[in-house]
């Protein structure tokens, strides 16, 4: 943690981004070198920290989400390779976790430069606290989703405070954080409503200019702020310390008719660089993750191919292609090693295993990043209502998160300058619903099937929060091999372990948090959430 915090100095309180990034240092001066630190462009800085886990960068797919997490998710096609198949890369574990507190860091900047400012000045420039508030808690959950217990009120500050000694924070328990970001979330929403619509004039112009998430739009934010706290409130109400609470905040939340993201002009996502005034980003860089991982996963496509009434799904050719057979078929967890290899030694025009659509993923430098879609807040009103915990129609929801799905999906391809792959026009909304009414009307078990088709929802773009499906529900039943020649992890794990940088920088804290733990940094034990 030394290392990372040392490193931190120079990331939050110089800005030095590389010359790779000219662009933001020329828009947001180092604040060491000037006469103040704008809280403007420092929320800008927290978001532009946390942009590569956040949006569907190179680097997160590639190395973290496409061979960790989508193997754990089973959205992406793997190997079943003896030794290794559930393996979690140290280093790039490690990344992730470096990641969140380097974003952690830029926002303790924030904070300290924010109440350092006279009370008026902070009624006007409260909003960027905000935004930068709700978008760490998005990478705080999920850090606890990954890891578990994690430290954050007393991480992040040796930027602020210089002291080395006491910049090594100790773990809080996830279910305490989570507690943290349902109450805070709530409080947040409010502040951002009362703040609408009455911003200060020099914040209002900031705001566009600083904020390439939502582009200064807060009716945006507040269906962010509260679809992210419906998630998390959903995700704790199954079971757990926190089912009682989580409860409480779906029912405050939906019977009290807060706004969420509802329709795909409310999409919160990242669109590579047509908004983007500062060019920040490379649109290359979001969806090269896929290019070499790119063979579908048999789980993902039973769901798909699954006839209703001897109809497909309306999103499997826009989301993947056939194989040189002109068939549907992908990477199976019942297939063996060697079957695997046989099969992808075979030349293209043998192909076997069908791939993500070129069109609408690999060669789409418009890619679309998806944050919070409208289909999952579909889908976490389904289960709500299904279950009981808000007062609503559960099939309606679950209809129009299919609808909404295929209309993200179909928006991705339709936005792509690519021909390699599929290019088609998305089925007539009738035809999505129709297909939608039916799956929902054979369905015995209601739940399972919101719960597939979230799942299925998040697929190869949002692998963490399938695989957060499926611990917590046990939903889709997917098949697991064991590894039996594997050192550490001869079976799904429920967690990652702890990167190196904690083992050797926050070790005192580390140590303490193992022993909690039962005395080992134990893959296996389950969330608080988990089933």
């Amino acid at each position: 943690m030394k290392k990372i915090y040392l490193f931190l100095i120079l990331l939050a309180t110089a800005f030095s981004f590389g010359s790779c990034d000219n662009q933001y240092t020329l828009r947001y001066p180092d604040p060491s070198k000037t006469a103040t630190a704008s809280c403007d462009k420092l929320m800008t800085g927290v978001f532009y920290t946390g942009r590569v886990y956040t949006f569907n960068s190179y680097w997160r797919m590639y190395t973290w989400d496409n061979t960790v997490i989508g193997v754990y998710a089973q959205t992406l096609g793997f190997f079943n390779a003896a030794g290794g198949i559930y393996s979690a890369n140290d280093s790039y574990a490690n990344d992730r976790w470096v990641n969140f507190y380097n974003t952690l860091t830029q926002f303790r900047v924030l904070q300290n430069v924010y109440n350092e400012l006279d009370e008026t000045k902070q009624s006007a420039y409260r909003i960027f606290m905000n935004l930068a508030e709700v978008f760490v808690y998005d990478h705080l959950s999920q850090i606890v989703d990954t890891f578990g217990d994690a430290p954050f009120d007393e991480a992040g500050y040796l930027a602020v405070t210089g002291n080395v000694a006491e910049s090594y924070p100790s773990y809080q328990k996830a279910a305490d954080l989570y507690s943290m970001m349902l109450d805070r979330l709530g409080e947040l929403y409010r502040d951002i409503h009362s703040l609408n619509g009455n911003l200060n004039p020099q914040a209002s112009s900031y705001l566009p200019l600083q904020d390439f998430i939502n582009y200064g739009d807060l009716n945006k934010w507040e269906k962010y702020c509260n679809s992210l706290r419906l998630r998390l409130a959903v995700r704790v109400a199954s079971q757990g310390a926190l089912a009682a609470k989580g409860k409480q905040v779906v029912a405050e939340i939906l019977n009290g008719n807060y706004p969420l993201v509802s329709g795909m002009d409310e999409l919160i996502k990242l669109d590579a660089n047509s908004k983007d005034p500062a060019n920040f980003l490379n649109p290359d860089d979001f969806r090269t993750g896929y290019v070499d991982q790119s063979r579908a996963s048999q789980a993902m496509l039973d769901a798909l191919t699954l006839a209703v009434q001897n109809e497909y799904d309306p999103r499997l050719p826009i989301m993947y292609s056939v194989n040189a057979a002109g068939q549907y078929k992908g990477l199976s967890t019942y297939e063996t090693y060697a079957e695997q290899e046989t099969n992808v030694a075979l030349p293209e025009a043998q192909r076997v295993y069908s791939r993500i659509d070129s069109t609408t993923v690999m060669y789409n430098t418009s890619f679309i990043s998806p944050v919070l879609t409208p289909a999952e807040v579909d889908f976490l009103k389904a289960e709500a209502y299904q279950q009981g915990w808000a007062n609503g129609d559960a099939k309606a929801a679950f209809v129009n998160g299919i609808l909404h799905s295929a209309q993200f999906y179909f928006a991705e391809n339709a936005i792509s300058p690519s021909n390699a792959g599929t290019k088609m026009n998305i089925p007539d909304e009738e035809a999505i619903t129709g297909y939608a009414e039916k799956a929902w009307n054979a369905a015995t078990n209601k739940v399972e099937a919101i719960i597939t088709q979230k799942w299925l929802n998040f697929g190869y773009m949002q692998p963490l929060q399938a695989w957060n499906e499926v611990r917590r529900t046990g939903y889709p039943q997917l098949y697991y091999p064991d590894d039996p020649l594997a050192q550490v992890l001869k079976t799904l794990p429920s967690r990652v372990r702890y990167p190196f940088s904690e083992r050797s920088y926050n070790t005192a804290n580390y140590h303490t948090e193992i022993q909690a733990m039962g005395g080992a940094d134990d893959a296996y034990i389950k969330l608080f959430w988990a089933k």
